[in-house]
């Protein structure tokens, strides 16, 4: 997983506990092993890379302290030094479980608890011991670890059936012999079967429609695909099917395309502010933990770091929830309203790479701007289009290749662009990008996951402030997404007090 904001949060661990070095891992729900994730030490500037460690069956001082963690549910502290990967880290050492909860969905339901992986720290500054204080922090900090974690690999726990259970659409969870593991009610009303767990498709896909479907995946190359279902009572229905890295099958069966449109633009937008949510989240626990009676200057320059980012998030999450009900507005025929004010278009630049720093961390990203730029339009939906095309920037191009944000003054017209090095445009469907809702070519489909309603929203946003979208690309090599946008709005539309300042 390698996260940079996993990385971050294990430096912000030793400065809380005082560590000189702090190592998170997950556990792995099939094959019980500890996968490291991040590693930083302060004091040898040590380094390791990301992956599988051990067998938490294996009985080595590090995995016994890991199953006593675990089974207590608190941290265990060793006096003596622990060795990982032919590395010393120099005692006391302190593990601690981290755990992921769930509440209850139904009211007769127990709320759900899984270990998902393990903080380890050592080397108590000062050669002390890690105290009370230490542990009660390791732990408020251990739930933000939890839920970084959840948010990167959520697919590995082992609930599906509760998940699957508590959503109005057919879900079906089918191995790669075609034997049905979970199934919900709902796709039970589908097929017309009371118990689908434990049979065969074939026992229930009699027309083959469905395996003919699953048939279309192939592991690396395509890993989703759709079409139509006729039910047994004649009734149509958007099929869909995602292949799973352990080679399951994932059916999902909703009543309409549209619906289909509908759930996966709510499941990318749940996806996309669970990020913001997890860090103002953890952040905000991390803050009334570390301000107690005695507070430092140092807790004080921490607590406003955190603040900072909660901060920046919280906008975030703003813009997100804003462009929902824009493209929800862009669905329904109406037209996208603007809240023109003057602002610099620098600074918002600034704003949406400090957001999408993990997103963009395995690209080298080049930046042509001028120290400053005011323009009149709606901040937040510029910042969007920015946020739009960065984002595709880096889902359609290989870790490594080169994204270049660049914007200029031309008088009367700003000029936003982002190149890349990515996967390119067929040049055939290159005028469809942004103008069909849903348009998505077979190449992006293969790279990515999306609903194709970016682009839509960005044109929508361009055209709304009087500019113009284009497009350049080279199939295979990169494209260029741009917007020319009119620095100047009419009067009519500036506040008076905006025009009063100019």
């Amino acid at each position: 997983m390698a996260s940079a904001t996993l990385d971050r949060f294990c430096q912000k661990v030793c400065q809380i506990i005082q560590s000189e070095g702090t190592a998170c891992f997950t556990l792995g729900a099939a094959d019980n092993r500890l996968y490291l994730q991040s590693f930083v030490d302060l004091s040898t500037k040590t380094t390791l890379e990301p992956g599988p460690q051990e067998d938490i069956d294996n009985n080595t001082e590090l995995t016994q302290a890991v199953v006593e963690a675990i089974e207590a549910e608190r941290s265990i502290i060793l006096d003596e030094p622990l060795h990982l990967s032919g590395i010393e880290l120099g005692g006391p050492v302190m593990v601690v479980p981290v755990i992921w909860e769930r509440e209850a969905v139904e009211p007769e339901e127990e709320p759900a608890k899984h270990p998902v992986g393990i903080l380890t720290l050592w080397g108590k500054r000062g050669g002390l011991t890690f105290d009370d204080e230490d542990q009660q922090l390791a732990g408020v900090l251990a739930q933000q670890a939890a839920a970084l974690l959840v948010e990167e690999h959520l697919e590995e726990f082992e609930d599906i059936q509760t998940a699957f259970a508590a959503v109005p659409v057919g879900l079906m969870l089918i191995d790669s012999d075609g034997n049905i593991a979970v199934a919900n009610a709902a796709a039970g009303e589908v097929l017309q079967v009371n118990t689908l767990q434990g049979s065969n498709l074939r026992q229930v896909d009699s027309q083959g429609q469905l395996q003919k479907l699953i048939s279309q995946l192939q592991p690396g190359t395509q890993t989703q695909a759709t079409g139509a279902f006729v039910s047994p009572l004649g009734e149509t229905y958007a099929t869909s099917v995602q292949l799973t890295h352990e080679g399951q099958s994932i059916l999902a069966f909703t009543r309409s395309p549209f619906s289909t449109a509908a759930e996966e633009l709510v499941g990318q937008v749940a996806h996309e502010l669970r990020t913001p949510l997890t860090v103002i989240q953890g952040n905000l626990q991390t803050i009334q933990a570390i301000m107690g009676e005695e507070v430092t200057k140092e807790d004080l320059q921490i607590a406003d770091e955190f603040i900072e980012t909660a901060l920046i998030q919280s906008s975030r999450m703003f813009r997100l929830i804003s462009e929902t009900l824009n493209i929800s507005r862009i669905h329904a025929g109406k037209e996208i309203e603007l809240d023109i004010t003057e602002f610099d278009l620098i600074e918002a630049l600034d704003q949406i790479l400090t957001e999408l720093a993990d997103r963009l961390a395995g690209h080298q990203l080049v930046r042509q701007t001028p120290a400053t730029l005011t323009m009149q339009g709606d901040r937040d939906k510029v910042i969007s289009i920015l946020d739009n095309y960065l984002k595709n920037a880096a889902k359609y191009s290989n870790p490594g290749t080169t994204i270049t944000v660049s914007i200029q003054d031309q008088g009367d017209e700003v000029v936003i662009a982002v190149r890349d090095e990515g996967i390119g445009i067929p040049p055939e469907d290159i005028h469809r990008i942004g103008k069909e809702p849903g348009f998505r070519t077979s190449a992006s489909k293969e790279q990515a996951g999306g609903i194709g309603l970016g682009m839509v929203y960005v044109r929508r946003v361009t055209e709304a402030h009087g500019g113009r979208m284009e497009i350049e690309s080279k199939l295979g090599e990169g494209s260029v997404f741009r917007s020319i946008l009119p620095k100047y709005q009419p009067s009519s539309r500036v506040p008076t007090e905006e025009l009063e300042s100019i």
